[in-house]
Parts: C-alpha cells; sequence; structure tokens
C-alpha cells in the first residue's frame, strides 16, 4: 500500500505507517523545518510546501492527515472549523471531491485532539463526517490514549477513518480493552517512582500522571519550550525531560528532529514545537496494521447518535445512519512503561525560578487540591537550587 501526506508535520503518522508496511509516497507540509526532517526521513517521497497550491491529489491507497489542531484545542483560539488553520482540512476534502469516484482514495486516515468532539457541540467533526458520507465514505472515529501502546505519556487523541471498500469500525473498534488506572490526582503521591506535571501551570491545573507524562507541548505563543517536569520523590529532585526522551516518548528515534545532521543552525525550541506538534506514530503503526490484517467484525455496544450535543469518544457511520459507539480509549494491552524507567537522559533540574512559580500557583488554586508532601517537596527543591 502507498500513501499520501497532508499537513505532514515531521512525519509521525507516517513513519508509524512505515513500520507496519505502508510506503508515503507524497508529502505536503508547511514549515521549512519540518520539510528538512522530512526530506531526511523519507528522502524518496515527493514534497510539496502549501496545501493552498496543491491543485491535484495524488493517487494513493490511504491519504493521512494530522490537520492543523490550533483552532480546536482547549489552549487554543477555539475558532472551530472557521480559523485559518484547522479550516484547512476543507482543502483536504475539495481535494478528494475533485477526484473521480473511481479514483478516490480507499482509505482516510484523519488524526487531531478530543477537544473538537466538545467544541460548539461538535460542529467541527459534524462537517467533516458529513462531508465524508457526501463523498461516499462509511467513517469511525475513536480516542485513543497512546498510553495504551507502552508509552508513557498520556496523549489522548481523536483517530478518524474513512473507507470507501470497508466498514471502518471494524478496524478501529475491534481492539478494546479496558482502562487500568494509571491517572492517579495531585493529592495521591503513593505508590509511584515518577510523577510528570506541567510546571508551567498550576493554577487552573497541572496536568498531572502518574508514571508518565502529560501531553507534550509545542511550548509558548512566544517561542518558549515548555518540556513538562517530572518529579522523582526517592531522589527529593525536580527536573524536566530532554529533548531525545520526548522524540522517544512519541514514538520516534531519538535524533528524528535533530537539525544538524540537515545542516540548519536552529533553536532548541523549535525542535519542542515540531515534537509537540507531532502524532504519537505507535498509534498510525497500529492502524495501519489492522487495515492490512484479516478484517474481522467488531463487537460493541452502539446506539444512535445524538449530532445535536457534544460527541462521544466513539461513534461510527455509513448508509443507515450515524451511532455512538461503546469504546474504551485503550486499544492495545501493551506493558505499561514505567516513565522512571524509560528516561534515558538526564533531567534537567527545574529552575528555582520555575519552582517557585509553580509552587506559588499552586498555593492560591481553588480547583486543584496538592499533595502537601509534593508541596513540601517543591520548597525543598528551591531551597536546594538557591
Amino acid at each position: 500500500m502507498q500513501a499520501v501526506s497532508l499537513f505532514s508535520g515531521i512525519g509521525g503518522i507516517e513513519y508509524g505507517l512505515e513500520r507496519s508496511g505502508i510506503r508515503s509516497t507524497f508529502f505536503c507540509e508547511i514549515d521549512p523545518l519540518a520539510r528538512a526532517i522530512l526530506r531526511r526521513q523519507f528522502p524518496n517521497a515527493s514534497l510539496h510546501d502549501d496545501i493552498t497550491t496543491l491543485n491535484n491529489l495524488p493517487d494513493a491507497d490511504i491519504v493521512t492527515a494530522g490537520f492543523p489542531c490550533q483552532d480546536l484545542s482547549q489552549a487554543g483560539g477555539k475558532k472551530g472549523l472557521e480559523g485559518g488553520k484547522s479550516g484547512l482540512v476543507k482543502k483536504l476534502l475539495s481535494l478528494i471531491e475533485e477526484k473521480p469516484l473511481s479514483k478516490r482514495p480507499p482509505w482516510i486516515l484523519i488524526e487531531n485532539v478530543p477537544y473538537m468532539l466538545r467544541l460548539n457541540r461538535g460542529n467541527a467533526m459534524t462537517f467533516v463526517t458529513d462531508e465524508l458520507s457526501r463523498l461516499g465514505y462509511k467513517w469511525a472515529y475513536r480516542v485513543v490514549d497512546a498510553r495504551s501502546f507502552g508509552l508513557p505519556q498520556r496523549r489522548p487523541r481523536v483517530v478518524l477513518l474513512a473507507s470507501l471498500v470497508e466498514r471502518p469500525q471494524n478496524i478501529l473498534f475491534v481492539d478494546n480493552f479496558k482502562e487500568p488506572d494509571v491517572d492517579g490526582k495531585p493529592n495521591n503521591v503513593e505508590g509511584a517512582s515518577a510523577f510528570g506535571f506541567y510546571w508551567t501551570e498550576g493554577k487552573r491545573g497541572v496536568g498531572w500522571a502518574r508514571e508518565g507524562v502529560p501531553p507534550i507541548k509545542c511550548g509558548s505563543t512566544l517561542g518558549i519550550a515548555s518540556p513538562p517536569a517530572v518529579w522523582l520523590p526517592q531522589q527529593a529532585f525536580f527536573g524536566t525531560i530532554d529533548i531525545k526522551d520526548a522524540e522517544r516518548l512519541q514514538g520516534f528515534p531519538e535524533g528524528w528532529t535533530d537539525f544538524s545532521k540537515d545542516g540548519i543552525d536552529a533553536r532548541q525550541s523549535y525542535r519542542w514545537r515540531l515534537i509537540g506538534n507531532a502524532v504519537s506514530t505507535n498509534l498510525s503503526t497500529w492502524v495501519g496494521q489492522r487495515i492490512q490484517s484479516e478484517i474481522e467484525e467488531a463487537s460493541f455496544v452502539f446506539s444512535p447518535l445524538d449530532k445535536d450535543r457534544a460527541w462521544p469518544d466513539a461513534a461510527f457511520g455509513d448508509e443507515s445512519g450515524s451511532f455512538k459507539a461503546e469504546i474504551s480509549r485503550w486499544a492495545s494491552n501493551s506493558e505499561q512503561k514505567l516513565l522512571s524507567s524509560f528516561l534515558r537522559s538526564e533531567l534537567k533540574p527545574l529552575s528555582r525560578r520555575a519552582t517557585l512559580g509553580f509552587l506559588g500557583r499552586a498555593m492560591e488554586c481553588t480547583n486543584v487540591v496538592y499533595s502537601k508532601v509534593f508541596l513540601d517537596a517543591l520548597k525543598d527543591h528551591a531551597e536546594t537550587m538557591a
């Protein structure tokens, strides 16, 4: 099978598909630094720089699109598909519509953030799925957490699969496992050797994760990197993860975003931005393997979908209508890797200023209860860093 990639980023979907045996022959990505990485990692593929100037969609077995999430994310502008970035998914749909039905890709794989299911009562998902149905596709989507594939990063994402040839729910819903109790809360710091959190937050949230990190972010709007912090209680230490471990937490090999290999002198924050925007590669490997395996009928509970409300974690649509599905976020029962044993690089000590900033916000917080042990450890770390 061959893939055409739009909104390619640094090739997270495509690297994952490649591991399943699906080769990407064409990429479209506007970011020049991301294109440099794609050129190095996929040297035999064609590369285009701007989807708005792409006149024809190359033939392929599958089209992939991790279209921009900025207007659909909780931390973004919340403009939905009216925003200038996330609204570019309309270009994808128009490129598909312009192809004769016999030439349209049999499969379409789309990835985005779960907040799109709630923003404006899921208007973005309503639009995309309605358009896919109009173009002759059956569709299914599911929120999947990257931790289900063994990576210690809490990263739920919407994976939407559309098909002209199969019922995509039989691809996405067949692996349905009970979600383990792995999250924990900041008021409970027992039973783990490492806890991940956002040191840039504290007053309204914390992104807390037990033996894992919260979703790796692309950094601030000012271009400042914000790698997640890790607390190691037994060592009484707070630090931030290294860029190489961030790549591994996304399923990439170390050095995937190392610009020096391309002769480019770029700030480290650019690497964090590209990694934070990337798709977890294990997710697309799973989809690619399922598409190419013998397809079996998935067994699950479903009911009619109410499109006037926020959309559920999983749903599907075909000629008989649209339906809500009772499916977990756990698509694999891979062994959970502990963050404390996963990290290879030395943590960078959280600075005294960053520690005191977070601690001050945490002390003022009213909607999150923090463990006294955690707060006391922060105070001790700040004193040590002084």
